[in-house]
């Protein structure tokens, strides 16, 4: 059985030597690097690295004679989920040749893992779906609560996940109050603000192709793919301020829309405009991040309450702690 991770990454040099080292630790045999008009020295430092195959994005011209990917070579310009797609594709076509059963295609900041704990291998993980037809394993997201301002190695240190944006129970919801400065009001928003759509494990023989980031669909028309929920993806989501920084410098540039159409979050939004505002300085935006995204005693202790004074006990569990990336990243240094 052979597992291999597809990514597309643009300036994560703080994260990409820590997510190498803790995919090859639990058992990933390769790692497919595209980066995307990167200008941090991250290619440089892992090029070298044993498994790890890198590249630039793939020219949507090497596709551009197969029909089922026009939606991303026609969009491969404008947007960097559509170059996202079209690698994870690339990456596909490479591992049936290297003769890979399964492909998981993840962003840089995010971690495989095969259940909550983590300790059951890849090996077993993957040989259970493999013997019952599985085509795709969706990967259902735990996003990180960021307690620094600042991390040495975010991977080997941070152990508190947020476990779902939506709780059954109203009184179990949680809001964030994000301050915009521009209007003088706050946005209510969930306390969860990544992406809730979760990431696959393709079987890479199954024909299946790219449907966007996070689901796959199969190049015969109305051919039904045969899917599962079963393990998770650690994002570690804007988790701390020089992330914050560089998540949103890099969006200066992307459109105001996803591939799908749909519009960037408002929160999403002001975001981009003023981490770009040179009216405001690196003092204040440390200070807005620390106000707004920070989650200090007080937040942390408040994901345990309800929301009505916490005269009611919370039916579900806010978030958990989950210590196998700590204890595969032991001793890493990010050199």
């Amino acid at each position: 059985m052979k597992v291999a991770v597809v990514m597309t990454v643009k300036n994560e040099e703080r994260l990409l030597l820590q997510n190498i080292q803790y995919h090859l630790g639990i058992g990933i045999d390769c790692i497919f690097i595209y980066f995307d008009g990167t200008t941090d020295h991250g290619k440089e430092k892992v090029k070298e690295i044993s498994k790890v195959i890198v590249q630039d994005s793939v020219q949507a011209e090497k596709y551009k004679d197969r029909d089922y990917l026009d939606r991303f070579t026609s969009n491969a310009q404008e947007h960097h989920t559509a170059r996202q797609c079209l690698n994870t594709y690339d990456a596909l076509e490479q591992s049936k040749a290297a003769g890979i059963d399964w492909l998981i295609s993840l962003d840089a900041d995010e971690l495989f893992i095969t259940n909550e704990k983590g300790y059951q291998s890849v090996e077993e993980f993957f040989t259970t779906y493999n013997e019952n037809g599985v085509e795709q394993i969706h990967l259902e997201p735990l996003e990180i609560i960021a307690r620094q301002e600042k991390y040495d190695n975010v991977m080997a240190e941070e152990t508190l996940f947020k476990v779902k944006k939506s709780f059954k129970s109203k009184f179990d919801q949680i809001y964030h109050q994000i301050y915009n400065p521009y209007t003088k009001t706050h946005l209510t928003t969930s306390y969860w603000l990544g992406q809730t759509m979760g990431k696959a494990a393709i079987r890479v023989n199954s024909g299946l192709i790219p449907k966007n980031v996070h689901r796959y669909e199969h190049g015969v028309k109305n051919k039904k793919v045969v899917k599962i929920n079963a393990g998770n993806v650690l994002h570690y989501h804007m988790y701390d301020f020089e992330d914050f920084i560089k998540k949103f410098k890099n969006f200066k540039d992307h459109p105001p829309v996803f591939l799908s159409g749909n519009a960037i979050e408002n929160f999403k939004q002001l975001f981009i405009q003023l981490v770009n505002d040179p009216n405001f300085n690196q003092r204040e935006l440390k200070k807005y991040y620390k106000e707004n995204l920070f989650f200090d005693s007080k937040k942390l202790k408040d994901l345990k309450k309800t929301r009505f004074f916490n005269i009611l006990s919370r039916k579900e569990k806010a978030f958990i702690e989950i210590t196998k990336s700590k204890e595969v990243l032991k001793g890493f240094t990010h050199e």
